[in-house]
């Protein structure tokens, strides 16, 4: 049994026996690798251990002058030198054989840290020698080099197949030092909670060995429950860009996302936790829209998950700090998600380990369901648009005469000369799935009156589900079925199979693992392209075109701008999170790339501009 199961099954027994001993209110107990001390942030302010940015500025062609920042770990970048080698697989081996799925750095070693050393391509079999302990990243055999891994998400592996795990590498190279720090922290927040849970009774769900909470809406309702003041507490996350915050309370939600450059969270957050008339289940199961990022499993339509109590464990580090959280489960579907954050970037990572330990195969269902509402005012507005790269959606459900009943597809953005990717134009509710087919590997919510949104960077392969939800906007569903005052949101959501009635099999001790990364992003007035390193934006403008170009983290080197293949603009840049890129390119020559070659060795290049 690996340390992280090990610390799980304690907690959990811990929990368990706090239960038994009738303490109705459990507080969650953290397993620290080594005593943390509690950052000293509010819940709902971008108070920061270290300055953060006042404002998001423009930089013109000539940059203002800026001190020269240490150099910026590189961690959830996927830069590149400029000359890497493509290599080449060793011939009649007899190891097992993949498939890249798109073109892929090799490394030295089994981490970004390691240094790049060569690229396979998309479409091209390799043959897997081992991987690491959890399946992250595999070793590849290739001819006349040494060891060389690439990342699991990267390659189609063949199923049923138990490659065995090599520990048998050189440690990574040290890391810059970073002028920044990631800092674990706890605090509280006090949310008005009506009494929901004492009218909620023990239920089994023999189909996926479940015990969860069945609410009583009738008995709840007449009672004329009344809320008061509850005490929550959350773990936090914080560097010099970002506040996270998670609560194991309800559920191990990811309940805060705090962009520090503007001070907005930009995850919604309800100012009352509510049961709703919503949840798995013909008449709900009175989930709470509480906010935030929350896991739903083992079934669709929010799961059973986001009221219970989840154990959690901290991972400090000089490089990366980390929060995994997990659900009580042992000897069932059993989910742990790793929140990871690194020094001086404004976007944080999510390791999913979805794993059957029960003794039969169950057809599972999880969804991450993110609740949004990106700018300052904890609601959605008008000019918010869903940027999902697909050129259909299929309904899941909607009250809008004009759109298909459940299943239907339609065109997508534009829907008889409606651009339904803005929420603006809609009447009532809807809820709808991307077609998985030819999905890219980013999606999207930006607000551009806000002029801020959130970015998710994720596998179509591994998790080819993409949905979106708006309550409506013209006539949408009643605020008060969710809320107090009049709060709203939107619904990103992603899953393990691309509709709620497709569930995935999973096999005794099968194991799926991925990861996501996301990040807030402000300052660019919308998004035509997104990966790992950030987010662009292209325009026209009169006589030309405008290129905005928002990074993860601090940049500083040449910026290279490509029409069709050749350069029609180059520029030094010094860029970060709170101040991206404003470029204006003169001429009739559309800008379709760019490449930023980093004064750090790295590159970041995007070869298109525009959605698919």
């Amino acid at each position: 049994m690996g340390l992280m199961k090990l610390r799980e099954v304690i907690l959990v027994l811990m929990i368990l026996l706090m239960a038994a001993c009738g303490n109705d209110d459990v507080e969650p107990t953290a397993i620290p690798a080594e005593p943390v001390a509690a950052a000293q942030v509010q819940p709902t302010s971008a108070a920061s251990p270290t300055p953060a940015p006042t404002a998001i500025q423009a930089i013109a062609d000539t940059p203002s002058p800026q001190p020269t920042p240490p150099p910026a770990p590189t961690r959830l970048a996927t830069t590149r030198p400029p000359a890497t080698p493509t290599l080449s697989p060793a011939p009649d081996t007899a190891y097992p054989s993949a498939v890249v799925l798109e073109t892929a750095n090799l490394r030295a070693g089994p981490g970004l840290e390691y240094p790049v050393i060569g690229q396979v391509n998309e479409g091209q079999e390799v043959q897997v020698r081992a991987r690491t302990q959890y399946g992250s990243w595999m070793q590849l055999e290739m001819e006349g080099e040494g060891q060389v891994w690439v990342a699991d998400f990267l390659l189609d592996l063949p199923a049923g197949i138990d490659f065995p795990i090599s520990e048998d590498f050189a440690a990574p190279p040290p890391p810059p030092t970073p002028g920044d720090a990631v800092h674990l922290g706890q605090t509280t927040v006090s949310i008005s909670t009506y009494p929901w849970r004492q009218f909620t009774s023990p239920a089994y769900d023999p189909v996926y060995d479940w015990e969860y909470l069945q609410f009583d809406r009738a008995a709840y309702e007449a009672a004329n429950p009344q809320p008061s003041p509850q005490t929550y507490a959350l773990q936090t996350l914080d560097n010099r860009w970002l506040h996270l915050s998670l609560m194991p309370e309800l559920g191990g939600r990811l309940f805060q996302m705090v962009f520090k450059a503007t001070g907005n969270n930009e995850l919604y957050q309800n100012p009352v936790i509510k049961p709703s008339p919503w949840g798995p289940g013909a008449n709900g199961n009175g989930w709470l829209a509480a906010g935030g990022i929350e896991w739903g499993l083992p079934v669709s339509e929010h799961g059973y998950t986001w009221n219970e109590t989840w154990g959690y464990i901290t991972t400090p580090g000089d490089q990366e700090a980390s929060i995994t959280v997990f659900d009580q489960g042992q000897d069932r579907l059993h989910l742990s998600v790793d929140a990871g954050m690194q020094p001086d970037s404004a976007a944080f990572t999510l390791d999913y380990r979805l794993e059957n330990r029960g003794v039969r195969p169950v057809d599972a269902n999880f969804w991450s369901n993110a609740m949004l509402a990106p700018g300052p005012a904890n609601r959605v507005g008008s000019e918010l648009r869903f940027l999902y790269p697909s050129s259909q959606m299929r309904v899941h459900s909607t009250g809008d005469g004009d759109l298909p009943g459940p299943g239907g597809p339609f065109a997508w953005p534009m829907n008889n000369g409606r651009d339904i990717s803005r929420l603006g134009t809609w009447q009532r509710w809807l809820g709808f799935f991307a077609a998985s087919q030819g999905q890219s590997a980013w999606a999207a919510v930006y607000d551009e009156a806000a002029d801020e949104g959130v970015v998710r960077i994720f596998s179509p392969v591994k998790t080819p589900g993409l949905k979106g939800f708006g309550l409506g906007w013209s006539d949408p569903i009643p605020a008060n079925q969710y809320t107090d005052g009049d709060s709203s949101y939107v619904e990103m959501q992603g899953g393990i199979s691309p509709d709620f009635d497709t569930a995935r099999t999973m096999a005794p001790d099968e194991l799926l693992s991925w990861r996501e990364i996301w990040y807030p992003v402000a300052g660019i007035g919308g998004i035509s392209n997104a990966d790992a390193n950030g987010a662009v934006h292209v325009t026209s403008t009169d006589g030309g075109w405008r290129l905005r170009i928002f990074p993860t983290r601090s940049m500083r080197g040449e910026l290279v701008v490509l029409s069709g293949g050749s350069e029609i603009h180059r520029q030094e840049i010094d860029t970060d999170p709170g101040r991206p890129l404003d470029v204006i390119l003169s001429g009739p020559d559309q800008p379709t790339g760019f490449r930023i070659t980093l004064a750090d060795g790295g590159e970041w290049a995007m070869n298109s501009l525009s959605r698919p």
